[in-house]
């Protein structure tokens, strides 16, 4: 989820590999055997594939832990645990042939078992994050899910080193699990019932994986701190250490001027603001349309539970002008939870074009209007006040001119910043109060990964999960074209969560780093094969 995720900086302490107490400052002399990456914000800790839902922990687990498959530069899945796979002709049956003779960090052999036991762990009935539609599609979830059966029937472990997954109908795009998550130790986490996972402290903080790193000192609030595994399948990594600093973003540019980090997310597309890296021949890497921005509303609030006063709001942004102050050149509009780049973007969909006189007709269709010329509307006496939780390192000039919009149309809108785990926080709950908030969440490669975030909404409907669910179930392109339009189309009607932008996501790199060319969501792609000049 999230920038997937404010935090003091300590400073690093001591590292027993006699490293300095921080990065040090890089010079154009000498080796280079450290890479120092700036994390926009601390990790919790929770280095699990199936159980963190921080974009920063994710960050620690792609170096840690591999998967079946990931996308190469043109988007294409390629094999990464798996030697190879097959999809049957009717898109029910996924079969993995396994690649052989990788160990896991502690020793132990990767074998197929760890892959079913990742995947069939989803569909338990006690999985502490719940069961996603990859689980619920499986043949037999229900009645592995309900305690009827010991193993999940669409699973199934062929040999020690191939496995395949049945559903229960066309799943056009099951590989998107497969290359969205992590494959994990089965005889480290059975152990610890699966209701229990993340109680599991010293497990979560210590992982096992087969990547290209192990993680060695965990500092939370401060640094993860990684070494190569000198065995790792693919060839040892050509960079020794890697550090995830959590960096302030009041230092984050003075800290990759100096060579202090490696790598650091760019905040601000703003010419001015990139002036001093270009004038010091820092590099750019950019990931376009890869993080949506989101404005969720608390559906437990009977006035934003009205459509009206959903489709008010909307419409009294100025979508365009918000992207152009914050994002300029690098943020796409869409009118649904679907990206725009998508095949199966709707094309005749219904725009919201940004109208002060739209927003107030349809805010009068719900009973509120400026009855006392105070400029705010009012019903039954009373004014219409909303407040909106927000990221206050990253999110405060999109709230303040959020707030400066609304309050055009009528809307007395307070706005209360937080960092960002707190807002992420109060969403998870079902009982936090809230009533609008900013969310932001990196986009999958696949048309629904978005249909999986109404929750921050507190949104159940059944006529969005039967449309959501046919479009899950797509067996052809056609189907797919038709599913998702129709799905998208829904959503843009209802809206439950509303798209302010999808935005491009930035880094400042040292220049000399080579290798480093990251695509949607592979972060870190062979950064076994990086190295410094």
């Amino acid at each position: 989820m999230k920038r997937s995720f404010v935090l003091t900086v300590g400073l690093l302490t001591a590292l027993s590999m006699g490293l300095a107490a921080s990065p040090r400052r890089d010079t154009a002399s000498g080796p280079k055997d450290t890479l120092v990456y700036g994390q926009q914000l601390a990790p919790q800790g929770i280095f699990h594939p199936t159980v963190n839902t921080s974009n920063f922990d994710r960050e620690v687990e792609l170096l840690v832990f591999n998967r079946l498959v990931s996308l190469d530069s043109s988007m294409r899945y390629v094999p990464d645990l798996a030697e190879s796979y097959t999809f049957s002709p009717d898109a029910t049956v996924l079969t993995f042939k396994l690649k052989q003779g990788i160990k896991w960090s502690d020793g132990q052999p990767f074998t197929a078992e760890d892959v079913a036991f990742s995947y069939e762990t989803l569909a338990h009935g006690k999985f502490v994050r719940g069961n996603d539609e990859f689980a619920t599609k499986l043949l037999g979830f229900q009645d592995y899910n309900t305690g009827r059966t010991a193993h999940v029937e669409g699973v199934k472990v062929l040999g020690p080193y191939e496995v395949s997954f049945t559903f229960q109908g066309p799943y056009r795009d099951a590989l998107v699990k497969f290359v969205n998550q992590s494959v994990f130790a089965k005889h480290i986490w059975e152990k610890v019932p699966v209701e229990g996972w993340l109680d599991a402290i010293e497990l979560l903080r210590n992982p096992v994986g087969t990547g290209p790193y192990k993680l060695v000192e965990y500092v939370p609030d401060q640094y993860v701190r990684l070494e190569a595994k000198e065995d790792y399948f693919k060839g040892a990594p050509k960079i020794k250490n890697f550090i995830l600093k959590v960096s302030n973003p009041d230092t984050r540019q003075v800290e990759i001027l100096n060579g202090e980090l490696d790598i650091a997310r760019v905040t601000s597309w703003k010419p001015n603001d990139l002036k001093p890296y270009t004038d010091a021949g820092i590099a750019f890497a950019e990931i376009p349309e890869i993080m949506g921005y989101f404005l969720a509303y608390n559906f437990n609030e009977p006035l934003l539970a009205d459509v009206n006063i959903r489709k008010a709001i909307y419409t009294a942004l100025d979508r365009p002008a918000i992207v152009q102050a914050i994002e300029p050149g690098h943020a796409v509009l869409a009118e649904t939870l679907i990206q725009p780049s998508q095949p199966v973007y709707p094309r005749d969909i219904n725009r919201y074009t940004y109208s002060v006189a739209e927003a107030k007709r349809l805010f009068a269709e719900a009973g509120w209007r400026d009855t006392n010329n105070d400029g705010i509307l009012d019903k039954g006496g009373q004014p219409l006040k909303l407040t909106l939780r927000y990221d206050n390192v990253d999110d405060t000039l999109l709230a303040q001119v959020v707030q400066a919009q609304l309050k055009q149309a009528g809307v007395d809108l307070e706005i209360i910043g937080s960092d960002f785990n707190t807002v992420l926080n109060t969403l998870r709950s079902t009982t936090e109060p809230f009533q609008l908030a900013f969310m932001g969440a990196s986009y999958r490669p696949n048309p629904g990964t978005a249909g999986g975030l109404l929750w921050l909404s507190r949104y159940e409907n059944a006529e969005e999960r039967r449309l959501f669910n046919n479009a899950l179930n797509s067996g052809t392109d056609a189907e797919a074209q038709a599913n998702w339009g129709a799905w998208g189309k829904f959503i843009n009607e209802q809206q439950p969560l509303s798209v302010i932008y999808i935005k491009s996501q930035g880094y400042a790199v040292n220049p000399r780093l080579v290798g480093y060319s990251p695509i949607s969501i592979e972060w870190f792609p062979n950064v076994e094969t990086w190295y410094f000049k």
